[in-house]
């Protein structure tokens, strides 16, 4: 980390909090979405305390974070990939990876591979336009999957709607598909996200697949005060200078900046070299409970307008406020969150 650099801390109680949350409300199983490092909250810390928790499932988007996970070495854990691996033979390797089947051409390549079925999920496609199987697919990989007597860990699908009778719809129209193939074709059925899973959607899945939700985070529009978040930024003042002193504050000319009535600027260790984008030039973070501007930012440090009452070595929180961040940066918190790279060390607190 470096002396005075910026760090993240997780706070444990609140994740395993809201895995129990979670699964006492829906009553069913929880697959943990801890793609994107986490949603940038850290993919080796969060794992191990959802484990902590009771879980034993997870998903993640592509092979490489699945062994991120499998180099922790935790016994008994499930790890489903959403996206095709490069080498399916990674899945006879590890017998608790399993896959997502994006396609007809993958589904008969698996066939042709003699992949053990037990490890994969058919996936539906509803007009996400993402991966998956459309509705005009569906009269032939029935017959591929008679024909071949196949028997799938799992099918899946994808909400994508905020709209909720839009959802309704989708989820009415998974479940037909599953039907008409047979229900008995597979062992477990999943589709919602961390939005639908909150707001009690979901109807005929037997588990339930979230992420940011179990990691403190909701989606726009839904409010749930059962909700904890887990997830801090933060990292103290290291400097003060004067503007007398200065003409520049880092590259940028004080004449070019609007300072208002502030006459001292902080220094602090986080840039957009971590993943804090110039995008946040004059967002507003928190010091001692009062909100500064941040009005430079460059590759290893930023810049705070501040005043009289704060002090070296006095901590500032950026991303405080979700809400104003997000209205700020006109983006959605699990989207600035997962910006934040590796150089910005993850510490768990119990």
């Amino acid at each position: 980390m470096g002396r005075d650099g910026f760090k993240i801390q997780l706070i444990q109680k609140n994740i395993i909090h809201n895995y129990n949350y979670i699964k006492n409300y829906t009553k069913k199983e929880i697959i943990a979405v801890v793609k994107a490092n986490a949603y940038g909250h850290g993919l080796k810390e969060v794992v191990p305390i959802l484990v902590s928790g009771g879980c034993n499932y997870f998903a993640v988007a592509r092979e490489s974070e699945a062994l991120e996970i499998l180099s922790l070495n935790i016994p008994n854990i499930t790890i489903l990939i959403f996206e095709t691996v490069e080498d399916f033979s990674i899945l006879k390797k590890y017998k608790n990876l399993e896959m997502v089947i994006n396609s007809t051409d993958e589904l008969l390549e698996l066939i042709q591979e003699k992949i053990n079925f037990s490890q994969l999920h058919l996936k539906f496609d509803f007009g996400f336009a993402r991966n998956g199987f459309i509705q005009n697919d569906i009269d032939s990989i029935k017959d591929i999957i008679i024909k071949n007597n196949l028997h799938f860990k799992g099918a899946m699908t994808h909400f994508f709607s905020s709209d909720i009778d839009e959802t309704i719809d989708i989820q009415n129209k998974f479940i037909e598909s599953i039907n008409y193939i047979g229900n008995n074709y597979f062992d477990i059925i999943h589709s919602q996200n961390s939005a639908a899973t909150l707001l009690g959607l979901g109807n005929g899945s037997t588990h339930v697949r979230c992420g940011i939700s179990l990691l403190g985070m909701l989606d726009p529009g839904i409010i749930d005060y059962n909700i904890k978040r887990s997830w801090t930024l933060s990292g103290p003042i290291y400097n003060i200078k004067n503007f007398s002193d200065l003409d520049f504050i880092g590259y940028e000319r004080i004449k070019n900046i609007f300072i208002n009535n502030y006459s001292k600027v902080g220094k602090i260790k986080i840039g957009y070299g971590d993943g804090f984008s110039k995008r946040n030039t004059n967002i507003l973070c928190h010091i001692n409970n009062k909100e500064y501007p941040i009005v430079h930012i460059s590759m290893d440090t930023s810049f705070v307008l501040i005043d009289d009452s704060v002090n070296l070595g006095d901590f500032v929180e950026i991303y405080k406020d979700f809400d104003k961040c997000n209205a700020f940066l006109k983006m959605d918190h699990y989207e600035y969150t997962t910006l934040i790279n590796s150089r910005i060390p993850r510490f768990v607190v119990k």
